[in-house]
């Protein structure tokens, strides 16, 4: 338990001041180290035959993915007909079909379940995670936007467990997540929408910000949807692997994708909803 507050009272207050205190470029640096550890750790739990080379070539690959969206995304090049970052991408899912070709007939080949794991971390998870940097970037009102994804995820995490423990009787997947119950899945969404909504009542006061207070909660409600979906989505590869945390990077809140699976689900609903003019 004190290694638990020990993640919280010293992870916490860090995180804020990155996202708020920090240029754009920092919280940047932070989905960087989040989706490079996010993707080792799914080839390492959920990877049969994976090169210690391509491993750690996809790490980078997954970092460098951040560094230049956010570039391309600064400098306004969007809608230019050349993206490194798709070419990246590209590079990716050709590089992992290679490895499997050069390796078939081996003792130790890497097979296509391999290659749609590195489609996964080295693809998909950094195009997830990116969305919380480029809310942080999202013009005068980014210090709030970026802080929307981790209000629905904590506050729906919190709210889901009291419901839990206090109504929780008939369980949700229990072969996937056993102490996940229905009654936590109605309370997280309520968390979420309260969160947002002092979310909004907070950017008002702090920066001006015209809040929607139905859209945002509307929001709240539909991003911690898909956050649980995430959750029970990462809990279901541990399973197949017979794991009980990816890692032990936090101590006993496990590792990366422990900590930060529904995030990763979250942002980008919260993304299309700012992209969309909803909040």
């Amino acid at each position: 338990m004190k290694q638990r507050w020990l993640v919280v009272i010293v992870g916490l207050p860090a995180l804020l001041a990155v996202l708020l205190a920090c240029p754009a470029w920092a919280t940047m640096l932070v989905v960087c180290g989040i989706a490079g550890i996010a993707a080792y750790e799914l080839l390492h739990v959920a990877g049969t035959n994976v090169p210690s080379n391509f491993c750690c070539g996809l790490v980078t690959a997954v970092i460098l993915q951040e560094i230049w969206l956010y570039n391309e995304t600064a400098k306004g090049v969007g809608g230019s007909p050349i993206s490194y970052v798709t070419v990246l991408r590209w590079l990716i899912v050709m590089i992992a079909f290679f490895f499997a070709i050069i390796s078939y007939g081996k003792e130790k080949p890497f097979t296509f379940h391999d290659v749609a794991v590195a489609i996964v971390g080295g693809v998909v998870f950094p195009a997830m995670y990116s969305c919380v940097f480029l809310l942080r970037m999202g013009g005068e009102f980014g210090k709030v936007y970026v802080l929307a994804p981790f209000c629905v995820a904590f506050a729906g995490d919190a709210l889901s467990m009291y419901f839990g423990m206090w109504f929780g009787k008939r369980k949700m997947a229990p072969h996937v997540s056993p102490h996940k119950t229905w009654a936590g899945a109605i309370g997280g969404p309520i968390g979420s929408a309260l969160a947002m909504a002092l979310l909004g009542v907070v950017g008002k006061a702090w920066l001006g910000y015209a809040p929607n207070y139905l859209m945002l909660i509307l929001v709240g409600v539909v991003a911690n949807i898909f956050g649980q979906l995430g959750d029970l989505s990462m809990s279901l590869i541990k399973r197949e692997a017979g794991i009980k945390d990816y890692s032990h990077l936090f101590l006993t809140h496990g590792g990366m994708l422990d900590r930060f699976d529904s995030t990763m689900f979250i942002a980008p609903v919260v993304w299309a909803a700012v992209c969309g003019g909803l909040l």
